[in-house]
């Protein structure tokens, strides 16, 4: 089965959609590189409160994650910020298949108290673009927010390179290279995922390494005979500036589309509604399957594979983090929690 996967994941033909022709690849940048992080501060910024007060969790979530600089360690004047939500589903946002459009809400009018020169929103949806962005209450909120979104066009992809050479599916490797929304990527300075969390039928949950899932073109399904792998290599792939967590209406079953309120749950496993705020993605979604989703992170296998492979990118001289066990900040105070 690996060796089928990992010949159908190679395929050459598979990895064009309509309109996606094969050009020159890039390599994306690392968003987190130039990131100041000092050993003593929190890996991880957790908010607990009630769904009137999602402004108020977001501001406080990204504020405690950066003691005395708040989202202005993150943002600097000029930056073009690219803010990734889940959107692949046409679903209204009570139905927490997308992300909360008040969060990109929130989070929009702090990249720009930061001083950002712009702001650009972008996903790939499963289910028409146009429908998704406007049924899930995101492209009101980015019209009202001044903010841009960049709709998946062809133009916009671009062939985007992981590794030199064919993957290795003995290694849990998925691709060497793949389309790319890459538009929107290209132009950014700065990136930040806002993911829900919610169940997922075949990877077991949907957090924020599988909301880059989002970016691929091309006849991305095929990846889903190795769904883990796949996902490891978007977490090594991407290495965003910051991420957030939307656990304010979390899918405890059903996922990943739902479609039914029984299906969901305010704050999942916590109970109130619940944003979090992480320099981590890996350690954050550790932290979401557990306390969220209710969970043993230490079954669901994206999570190591993805530590495993960012590690080696680490030990070559990367700036990220990519830790699948949040205890280990904990242990060391780097997890931050304020109840509202």
């Amino acid at each position: 089965m690996a060796v089928a996967g990992g010949f159908l994941l190679h395929d050459r033909q598979g990895r064009r959609g309509p309109g996606q022709e094969p050009g020159p690849t890039v390599k994306l940048k690392n968003y987190f590189a130039d990131i100041e992080l000092p050993a003593s501060d929190p890996r991880i910024s957790v908010a607990t409160g009630e769904i009137s007060q999602v402004d108020r969790l977001v501001r406080v979530a990204v504020g405690e994650l950066a003691p005395g600089a708040g989202i202005n360690r993150f943002v600097a004047r000029g930056d073009v910020v690219l803010i990734k939500p889940n959107v692949g589903f046409d679903r209204p946002p009570y139905l927490g298949a997308t992300t909360h459009p008040e969060i990109l809400r929130a989070l929009i009018r702090l990249c720009r108290a930061a001083g950002a020169g712009e702001i650009l929103i972008t996903d790939n949806p499963i289910e028409t673009p146009a429908a998704c962005f406007a049924r899930s209450g995101i492209q009101q909120v980015a019209d009202a927010e001044h903010a841009r979104i960049v709709l998946p066009t062809p133009g916009r992809f671009q062939t985007v390179t992981l590794r030199d050479r064919r993957p290795d599916p003995r290694q849990a490797e998925a691709f060497d290279c793949w389309p790319v929304l890459y538009g929107p990527l290209a132009a950014a300075t700065k990136v930040i995922g806002v993911a829900p969390i919610k169940d997922h039928n075949l990877a077991s949950a949907s957090m924020n390494l599988k909301n880059w899932y989002g970016l691929l073109g091309g006849r991305r399904n095929q990846f889903h005979q190795a769904i883990h792998a796949t996902i490891s290599d978007l977490a090594l792939m991407i290495s965003p500036t910051l991420v957030i967590a939307d656990g304010t209406r979390v899918m405890m079953r059903n996922g990943p589309t739902g479609g039914r309120l029984s299906d969901v749950k305010p704050g999942g496993d916590i109970g109130r509604p619940t944003i979090v705020a992480a320099v981590d993605p890996v350690a954050c979604d550790a932290w979401c399957y557990e306390n969220l989703l209710g969970r043993d992170p230490a079954r669901l296998e994206y999570l190591e594979l993805a530590q495993a492979k960012i590690k080696v990118q680490i030990a070559s001289g990367v700036h990220r983090c990519g830790c699948c066990d949040w205890r280990a900040y904990a242990g060391g105070g780097r997890i931050v929690t304020t109840r509202l």
